[in-house]
Protein backbone atom coordinates (compact mmCIF):
# COMPACT_ATOMS: atom_id res chain seq x y z
CA UNK A 1 0.00 0.00 0.00
CA UNK A 2 2.70 2.28 0.72
CA UNK A 3 4.68 1.99 -2.39
CA UNK A 4 1.14 2.35 -4.19
CA UNK A 5 0.82 5.81 -2.71
CA UNK A 6 4.04 7.29 -3.26
CA UNK A 7 3.71 6.42 -6.73
CA UNK A 8 0.57 8.38 -6.69
CA UNK A 9 1.70 11.48 -5.20
CA UNK A 10 3.91 12.58 -7.48
CA UNK A 11 2.26 11.05 -10.30
CA UNK A 12 -0.45 13.43 -9.71
CA UNK A 13 1.77 16.68 -8.96
CA UNK A 14 3.14 15.66 -12.47
CA UNK A 15 -0.30 15.64 -14.01
CA UNK A 16 -1.67 18.67 -12.29
CA UNK A 17 1.81 20.68 -13.20
CA UNK A 18 1.55 19.75 -17.00
CA UNK A 19 -2.30 20.68 -16.87
CA UNK A 20 -3.33 16.97 -17.44
CA UNK A 21 -5.98 17.08 -14.50
CA UNK A 22 -7.03 20.61 -14.94
CA UNK A 23 -7.89 19.63 -18.66
CA UNK A 24 -11.25 18.25 -17.74
CA UNK A 25 -12.44 20.73 -15.99
CA UNK A 26 -11.88 23.51 -18.13
CA UNK A 27 -13.16 21.54 -21.53
CA UNK A 28 -16.85 21.50 -19.42
CA UNK A 29 -16.52 24.97 -18.10
CA UNK A 30 -18.59 27.79 -20.96
CA UNK A 31 -16.54 30.45 -21.83
CA UNK A 32 -17.13 33.68 -19.98
CA UNK A 33 -17.92 35.35 -23.05
CA UNK A 34 -21.12 32.76 -23.83
CA UNK A 35 -23.69 34.69 -23.36
CA UNK A 36 -27.69 33.91 -25.25
CA UNK A 37 -28.78 35.66 -28.05
CA UNK A 38 -31.92 37.36 -28.14
CA UNK A 39 -34.29 35.76 -30.47
CA UNK A 40 -38.05 37.41 -30.34
CA UNK A 41 -39.26 40.08 -28.02
CA UNK A 42 -41.49 40.61 -25.31
CA UNK A 43 -43.12 43.25 -23.02
CA UNK A 44 -42.14 44.51 -19.83
CA UNK A 45 -42.93 47.19 -17.51
CA UNK A 46 -41.05 50.03 -17.54
CA UNK A 47 -40.13 52.46 -14.38
CA UNK A 48 -42.95 54.21 -15.11
CA UNK A 49 -45.11 51.31 -15.05
CA UNK A 50 -46.43 51.84 -18.95
CA UNK A 51 -45.76 48.32 -21.21
CA UNK A 52 -42.36 48.46 -23.38
CA UNK A 53 -41.55 46.16 -25.73
CA UNK A 54 -37.32 45.44 -26.10
CA UNK A 55 -35.27 41.87 -27.01
CA UNK A 56 -35.59 38.61 -24.85
CA UNK A 57 -34.56 35.12 -25.16
CA UNK A 58 -37.69 34.13 -27.58
CA UNK A 59 -40.80 35.54 -27.48
CA UNK A 60 -43.37 36.64 -24.72
CA UNK A 61 -40.22 34.66 -22.81
CA UNK A 62 -39.70 38.11 -20.45
CA UNK A 63 -36.26 36.87 -20.51
CA UNK A 64 -34.21 39.76 -21.25
CA UNK A 65 -30.91 38.73 -20.17
CA UNK A 66 -29.56 38.53 -23.69
CA UNK A 67 -26.86 39.91 -25.75
CA UNK A 68 -27.43 41.06 -29.72
CA UNK A 69 -23.73 41.85 -32.11
CA UNK A 70 -22.70 41.47 -35.36
CA UNK A 71 -24.24 39.12 -37.37
CA UNK A 72 -27.11 38.99 -35.30
CA UNK A 73 -30.43 39.50 -37.16
CA UNK A 74 -34.39 38.98 -36.80
CA UNK A 75 -37.14 40.92 -34.69
CA UNK A 76 -35.14 41.29 -31.38
CA UNK A 77 -32.90 43.38 -33.59
CA UNK A 78 -35.18 45.54 -35.38
CA UNK A 79 -37.11 46.28 -31.59
CA UNK A 80 -33.53 47.36 -30.93
CA UNK A 81 -32.50 49.62 -33.77
CA UNK A 82 -36.21 51.17 -33.26
CA UNK A 83 -35.49 52.30 -29.98
CA UNK A 84 -32.13 53.56 -30.56
CA UNK A 85 -34.19 55.48 -33.43
CA UNK A 86 -37.02 56.92 -31.68
CA UNK A 87 -35.54 57.36 -27.95
CA UNK A 88 -32.02 57.36 -27.88
CA UNK A 89 -30.39 58.41 -31.19
CA UNK A 90 -31.47 61.97 -31.42
CA UNK A 91 -30.15 62.44 -27.64
CA UNK A 92 -26.48 62.01 -29.28
CA UNK A 93 -27.67 63.14 -32.11
CA UNK A 94 -26.70 60.36 -34.58
CA UNK A 95 -27.96 60.01 -37.75
CA UNK A 96 -31.29 57.64 -37.59
CA UNK A 97 -30.21 53.75 -38.76
CA UNK A 98 -32.04 51.42 -40.68
CA UNK A 99 -34.64 49.66 -39.12
CA UNK A 100 -34.26 46.20 -41.29
CA UNK A 101 -33.65 43.48 -38.71
CA UNK A 102 -29.80 43.26 -39.19
CA UNK A 103 -27.36 44.14 -36.81
CA UNK A 104 -24.23 44.98 -39.18
CA UNK A 105 -21.01 46.72 -38.66
CA UNK A 106 -22.03 49.47 -40.87
CA UNK A 107 -25.07 51.16 -39.05
CA UNK A 108 -26.18 49.40 -35.86
CA UNK A 109 -23.16 48.08 -33.83
CA UNK A 110 -21.65 52.10 -34.38
CA UNK A 111 -25.24 53.42 -32.89
CA UNK A 112 -25.55 51.44 -30.09
CA UNK A 113 -21.31 52.04 -29.58
CA UNK A 114 -22.14 55.92 -29.87
CA UNK A 115 -25.18 55.27 -27.56
CA UNK A 116 -23.11 52.92 -24.81
CA UNK A 117 -20.77 56.28 -24.69
CA UNK A 118 -23.59 58.62 -24.16
CA UNK A 119 -24.55 56.89 -21.33
CA UNK A 120 -21.04 56.46 -20.08
CA UNK A 121 -21.47 52.67 -20.76
CA UNK A 122 -17.93 51.32 -22.37
CA UNK A 123 -18.57 51.46 -25.93
CA UNK A 124 -18.52 47.89 -27.48
CA UNK A 125 -20.89 47.99 -29.86
CA UNK A 126 -22.40 44.76 -28.08
CA UNK A 127 -26.20 45.03 -27.06
CA UNK A 128 -26.37 43.39 -23.44
CA UNK A 129 -28.12 43.84 -19.75
CA UNK A 130 -25.87 46.95 -19.13
CA UNK A 131 -27.05 48.56 -22.23
CA UNK A 132 -30.80 47.59 -21.67
CA UNK A 133 -30.51 48.91 -18.51
CA UNK A 134 -29.36 52.66 -19.59
CA UNK A 135 -31.08 53.52 -22.93
CA UNK A 136 -34.45 54.19 -23.60
CA UNK A 137 -37.38 52.16 -24.68
CA UNK A 138 -40.52 53.35 -27.08
CA UNK A 139 -43.63 52.86 -24.68
CA UNK A 140 -45.43 50.50 -26.36
CA UNK A 141 -48.14 51.72 -29.00
CA UNK A 142 -46.74 55.14 -28.65
CA UNK A 143 -44.71 55.47 -32.03
CA UNK A 144 -42.04 56.71 -29.94
CA UNK A 145 -43.26 59.93 -28.74
CA UNK A 146 -43.16 58.31 -25.13
CA UNK A 147 -40.11 57.10 -24.17
CA UNK A 148 -38.59 54.96 -20.22
CA UNK A 149 -36.34 53.28 -18.95
CA UNK A 150 -36.59 49.76 -17.46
Amino acid sequence: MRIIRSFIAPAAALAVASGIAVLPALASAPPASAAVSCTGTSLLTGVLGLPVRLPTVGNGTGNDDCQLGVGNAGVAVTRLQIALDQCNLPLIPWPQIAEDGIYGSVQTEPAVAATQRFFGITPDGIYGPQTRDAVFWPVAGSNGSICEKL
